[in-house]
């Protein structure tokens, strides 16, 4: 009998309690990854159920016949995403809903994998109850009349619903096949057909890659023809409007394309669901931050390009092999059941995965001559080399086998049965890697193995290709070394250049950041459309593709400089407002309050009082408080303050100096006299040097070194400045300038003009 989770607390407008039935928990219960010896859930099982369970929440409530949902669900790169929508659609069925879509692969193996992960995952082939009916790229009118049947069975109310068929559509994100399920769909009649749509690698080609154009032309983004959009769109939102009761769900990795389109846009996700890997899995952090002798170097001279193309296989890559041998080896020693692969993706062109792929076989065939040859001298050199890389080896293996058994035991036999294969589609297919054939693969190609490929067992991993524009979805995306291999983690090594090295560490900064703001959205299950579009990204990278992106970006880099309010006089009623927050906080420290220091000759406008307080403190009850509507007062404000609350998840105890400026005490406060620029901004805050040139009696500056000097390196300073302006009726009007240090700052990109 179907069981209720109990999971039901805090439930939000629109939520609902799903029904965790048999479905699901066979599917989960038959994985042994996920249950205990006694077919108990354990740890992983349980969380993998958590996480679905909460999805299926936030989707549409099959029993409510008018309702429509777009949501998007972000784990990691190779992090088990297919686990999560396989037990999503299994979910699914325990609770009523007559029809799974399945949007799977834009290449016939990535949607085999897809189509055939389901197959395993559901049981469909070992199990006889007929609750299932797969199509797979439905085109024919017998796909349409099975669909029609199934359907006939959940309307028929004498038909027990336990035995109505779920409809599982498994289609390829490619133009014709979406075109041909539209087709038969539109014949059908599905009022009242609760429906899941799950969009697997929702990021990928999937969204309007017209829109920047559109933007250009000054088209309204609601009012956007089907000439305005591209095909994959507009067959998606065809087969979204097909169905009058259903949820849309995009699984994806790299969500920063989905999360910047207008949200307006039809594709534009409304509710957020973060995954969590297993334990065993190891992403950027492991890689980048805490192993670091896990990556290796590849030098420019070895990066073959048509500046610098190469006659011969680089230094690096015979490195590579040779630690991808050991590794073999070893794991052929231990008797690992687990593939141990080799990755090498020079390029996104064939020709150059031609040269590869000869480059590896010409080194394979080398090494193997060697071994059984009688030159002894030549075989001592190539010891020695593997040598070298079993002291690679040692730094991250612990309890590594002895060099000696490695080498004795069938390293030529590793070395002459390890293939090596091209995966491209050069010679019209892309190949098909059966995983149990071999035990050791080495496997070079491009595209092909970026998005949705997994390679089993992949230990080392050659990449000599640069980051191309810059784009963070791309080049995550190349991660495949990332996944769930924890066990053998001390055998992976992967060889980058210097820039991508650099790249993969934004990145991961990039990818924190926003899951931290989304964390929110997800926990307290907060509309998306709420969130502001703001993230943490280097500027050596692009967040994606721009042709996607209806409204425009804006970058600005924050560190090592100041940050002033331009017009802190924008809106009469903040004027007070802001004053009285201010003053209500500096009372609450002027115990703290000292005079700094200064040349005894200043002026009392160049004597300021200075305290040393809690960052945190301040941001809590006075910078969150102050408000400042000039468009680009707020949005630079609103910036700052996320950088600093970032900075303080991991530096609670930071302080700041704060600075009331030409103040004796908070009665006695000279306002200082400031002129409007044509743009009605502040037009110089600062006051400069005092002298302004070196005189007998002074050198510049030795009076009063300027208010941009009043501050400290280390810190954040943040000056406060009561202004009365020229030529108006504005008076003690306060503003502020930011002091941010280098150690704080960072770079950040924003969508200010995605709107409703």
């Amino acid at each position: 009998m179907p069981e209720l989770i109990e999971i039901q607390d805090n439930l939000m407008d629109g939520q609902w309690n799903p029904v965790v039935g048999d479905e699901t928990l066979e599917l989960l219960r038959n994985n042994p990854k996920l249950v205990d010896a006694t077919r108990n859930l354990n740890v992983a099982g349980n969380r993998v159920l958590d996480e679905t369970y909460r999805i299926m929440q936030v989707c549409g409530n099959p029993a409510n016949r008018t309702n429509n949902e777009t949501g998007i669900v972000i784990g990691y790169v190779q992090s088990g995403k297919t686990l999560s929508f396989t037990t999503l659609a299994a979910l699914a069925r325990d609770n009523n809903y007559q029809v799974v879509i399945v949007i799977a692969g834009t290449s016939m193996p990535l949607f085999n994998q897809s189509t055939n992960r389901l197959r395993r995952d559901l049981r469909l082939d070992t199990r006889f109850d007929r609750k299932w009916t797969l199509i797979p790229n439905p085109s024919e009118i017998e796909h349409q009349e099975s669909i029609q049947t199934a359907l006939a069975q959940w309307q028929d109310r004498n038909f027990p619903n336990e035995r109505c068929r779920t409809i599982l559509i498994t289609v390829m994100k490619q133009k014709d096949h979406l075109f041909n399920l539209a087709e038969i769909l539109q014949e059908i009649n599905l009022e009242g057909v609760p429906t899941l749509i799950i969009d697997d690698e929702g990021d990928q080609a999937s969204l309007n890659t017209l829109a920047r154009r559109a933007a250009r032309q000054g088209l309204d983004i609601e009012d956007l023809t089907e000439s305005d959009v591209s095909t994959i769109y507009r067959r998606i939102t065809r087969l979204k409007g097909l169905f009058f009761h259903h949820t849309f769900v995009q699984y994806t990795a790299t969500p920063q394309a989905n999360l910047f389109i207008n949200i307006v846009d039809r594709l534009s996700p409304n509710f957020i669901k973060l995954l969590t890997p297993g334990e065993e899995y190891v992403g950027g952090k492991e890689f980048f931050r805490e192993e670091s002798h896990l990556i290796e170097e590849i030098p420019l001279a070895d990066l073959h390009n048509p500046n610098n193309p190469l006659h011969e296989p680089p230094e690096s890559l015979i490195r590579a092999l040779r630690i991808f041998f050991l590794g073999v080896v070893a794991g052929e020693i231990l008797q690992d059941q687990r593939n141990r692969s080799m990755l090498v993706h020079p390029s996104r062109l064939q020709g150059d995965h031609n040269q590869f792929t000869e480059w590896v076989r010409g080194i394979c065939n080398s090494w193997r001559r060697i071994l059984i040859s009688n030159d002894e001298a030549e075989k001592e050199i190539l010891i020695a080399d593997f040598r070298e890389a079993y002291e690679n080896l040692q730094r991250t293996v612990q309890d590594i086998l002895p060099f000696e058994r490695l080498i004795d035991f069938n390293l030529i036999h590793a070395i002459q049965y390890t293939p090596v294969v091209e995966v491209n589609a050069r010679r019209g297919t892309t190949p098909h890697i059966n995983w149990q054939d071999s035990y050791s693969w080495i496997l070079v190609g491009g595209q092909s193995m970026d998005r949705g490929f997994t390679v089993e067992g992949l230990t080392v991993t050659y990449m000599p290709r640069n980051i191309g524009v810059g784009n963070v979805d791309t080049i995550q995306q190349r991660a495949r070394f990332f996944g769930y291999k924890r066990s053998y983690l001390g055998y992976c090594r992967v060889f980058l250049d210097q820039v991508t090295i650099d790249s993969y560490n934004a990145i991961i900064d990039h990818e924190e950041n926003v899951r931290e703001q989304l964390e929110e959205f997800d926990i307290n299950n907060k509309p998306l459309n709420n969130w502001n579009r703001e993230v943490v990204l280097d500027m050596m990278l692009n967040l994606t593709r721009a042709n996607i992106l209806y409204d425009n970006l804006d970058r600005d880099t924050y560190g090592n400089e100041w940050f002033r309010i331009n017009a802190p006089h924008d809106t009469l009623e903040y004027i007070e407002s802001n004053r009285n927050s201010l003053f209500e906080y500096l009372i609450s420290i002027q115990n703290n309050l000292a005079e700094d220091e200064g040349h005894q000759n200043r002026t009392q406008e160049q004597r300021h009082l200075v305290a040393r307080i809690s960052l945190q403190e301040c941001l809590r009850n006075l910078l969150n408080k102050l408000k400042f509507t000039r468009e680009s007062d707020s949005a630079t404000y609103s910036s700052l303050r996320g950088i600093l609350q970032r900075y303080l998840v991991n530096h609670p105890d930071e302080e700041c100096l704060i600075y009331l400026m030409s103040a004796r005490n908070l009665n006695d406060w000279t306002r200082r006299v400031r002129r409007r620029n044509r743009n009605d901004e502040i037009q110089q805050l600062f006051q400069g040097k005092q002298p302004t040139k070196d005189t007998p009696q002074f050198r510049i500056g030795e009076v009063y070194p300027g208010d941009s000097e009043i501050k400290n390196e280390n810190l954040v300073s943040i000056q406060v400045h009561l202004l009365n302006l020229r030529d108006t009726d504005f008076t003690s009007v306060p503003t502020l300038a930011i002091w941010i240090p280098e150690t704080i700052g960072t770079d950040i990109i924003r969508q200010p003009d995605n709107r409703l």
